[in-house]
């Protein structure tokens, strides 16, 4: 008797977007500190430049015609005796040709001029150096040194992937240097008409100052699954250059797996509830009796994300609000908002979201300025200047949330949604988004929200923010 192959039975995978939808969606920034070292470094480089062009003609015709008579060479540039004569100096002082019984030849060192059979002969010299050169202590990479600001001091650094090869780094110089020469020397020799090669580099190295440079990471995932994230450094640098620095892209991967977190951790329900709250209105298609239906909610969220208009005053938001596209956005609904009102608020209140490294980067104060600066503009007869308030209920504020804000209140623990992020402007816009992982139960936090200036909607947010701000503690 046969055997029976019963079919399997598969539950079908649930998707947050049909594969035909699938695309990139950008979800945050962050600006992190790459630590780096200057060293000095003894070398000889060969120099290569051009002669001049009478010079080269000659030699060039020598090479073509050995032995060829001075009056024939004369004849054949249409020179006088004196100017022949004066040529031919050019070219036998330094001993690169030749005259034997009135004919012209090139010696060795003139033979040496045309480097790999080149037509063109170039000079050759060999020069002694030692400077100073400012490399990366993860990629031994070149790294220029820039000043930076209070904030960019205080941003997060990148953790090593092996902390115990630091100490190592001088071993590996003389080699990345070799590797980078190129780019070394366009810096030292930029807008110099010498072309350089290495010719040589001592083995030892000496170990200079440290110093940190800002690395502007943003992260993306593909909107079918938005919880496993990769990371984008394109606005840092070239792809040619990344591909140079493989254990930079590898830091800068544990440095955003360490943000990982479970929807129960950052208490995520209540921050989709408080979503519902402040704009049921707009989100009454995507409610149900259990609350907001995130993945419906996400899709429309990430294929409808567009502009603000007079007739459309809330907006989705995907991703960090400090995203470009979206500062973009926040700025169009302020724009809007601003005519509502005649009076300027006198802050701008800012909840943090307790998620790791939320406003490490210069973006968050970016972003604030703007918003001082386009609130003046409108305003132009108010004298009142804006306070940025950061309400924080998760102990004490990390450094560059504390340089980047006017004023830090810390309030109860608990008076909000950890997964919360509200930015508010009082009778002008809100910005309202949850982070949390979307589409499995840890993961990376996705943001998602929406931005408003319809006047409900930041009336709500304001009552919200001044009934639950109990505040015991000013930073």
């Amino acid at each position: 008797m046969g055997t029976f192959n019963r079919p399997l039975l598969r539950l079908k995978r649930h998707e947050l977007l049909p594969s035909d939808e699938d695309r990139r969606v950008d979800l945050d920034i962050f600006d992190v500190l790459l630590p780096c070292r200057f060293f000095e470094v003894n070398y000889k480089v060969a120099s290569l430049e051009q002669v001049s062009p009478t010079l080269e003609f000659l030699l060039r015709l020598v090479k073509a015609v050995p032995g060829i008579a001075d009056e024939d060479a004369a004849l054949f540039f249409g020179y006088s005796s004196t100017d022949i004569e004066y040529v031919l100096e050019e070219a036998v002082g330094p001993g690169y040709l030749e005259r034997r019984g009135g004919r012209l030849w090139l010696t060795i060192s003139g033979e040496s001029l045309f480097k790999d059979d080149e037509e063109q002969p170039s000079i050759y010299t060999v020069e002694a150096r030692r400077r100073s050169f400012g490399f990366d202590l993860m990629s031994i990479a070149p790294q220029v040194k820039q000043f930076l600001d209070e904030l960019e001091r205080t941003l997060p650094e990148l953790p090593f992937e092996n902390p115990s090869a630091t100490g190592r780094v001088a071993e590996f110089v003389p080699s990345r240097f070799k590797k980078f020469f190129r780019e070394l020397a366009y810096q030292e020799d930029r807008g110099k008409a010498a072309r350089r090669d290495i010719y040589s580099i001592d083995p030892t190295v000496t170990p200079g100052e440290r110093y940190q440079m800002p690395l502007r990471v943003m992260t993306f995932a593909m909107a079918s699954n938005p919880s496993a994230v990769e990371i984008d450094l394109s606005l840092w640098r070239m792809e040619h250059e990344i591909a140079d620095r493989p254990e930079i892209e590898r830091a800068v991967a544990m440095f955003v797996d360490e943000q990982q977190v479970s929807v129960t951790e950052l208490d995520a329900a209540s921050g989709y509830q408080k979503l519902v709250d402040l704009a049921p209105e707009f989100l009454k298609e995507f409610t149900t009796r259990n609350g907001l239906s995130k993945v419906r909610y996400w899709r429309e969220a990430v294929n409808r994300a567009g502009e603000p208009r007079s007739d459309r005053k809330t907006i989705p938001i995907v991703g960090s609000l400090l995203l470009p596209s979206n500062v973009e956005r926040i700025q169009a609904v302020l724009d809007y908002g601003l005519r509502n009102i005649t009076e300027a608020p006198a802050n701008i209140y800012a909840i943090a979201p307790h998620t790791r490294r939320w406003g490490a980067t210069t973006q968050q104060r970016d972003l604030l300025t703007l918003i001082q600066e386009t609130t003046a503009l409108a305003l132009p007869d108010e004298r009142s200047e804006m306070k940025s308030l950061c309400l924080y209920a998760w102990g004490k504020p990390a450094p560059y949330i504390a340089k980047t804000f006017d004023e830090i209140q810390v309030v109860r623990t608990g008076a909000f949604p950890k997964s919360l992020e509200l930015l508010l402007v009082p009778g002008v816009m809100l910005a309202a988004i949850v982070h949390a992982p979307l589409g499995a139960p840890t993961g990376n936090p996705v943001a998602l929200g929406l931005a408003s200036f319809d006047p409900l909607v930041i009336e709500r947010a304001y009552t919200y923010i001044q009934q639950h701000c109990e505040l015991f503690q000013t930073k």
